[in-house]
């Protein structure tokens, strides 16, 4: 069992830039069309990557 289970605060810098660049080619994405069947046996269903990626 480890004995430092207490949350420390921690602080992610990502400059600005990178950010913008990555909305940037998520809004440029052309997502594929989904697969027939549209259950999770052929992969992730694209309507719930285009809501993940707008998240």
């Amino acid at each position: 069992m480890h004995r430092d289970a207490e949350i420390h605060r921690f602080r992610i810098d990502i400059p600005q830039a990178d950010i913008d660049d990555l909305r940037e080619r998520l809004a440029r994405t052309r997502w594929p069309a989904q697969l027939p069947g549209g259950d999770r046996v052929r992969g992730v269903p694209v309507a719930y990557l285009q809501r993940l990626a707008a998240h």
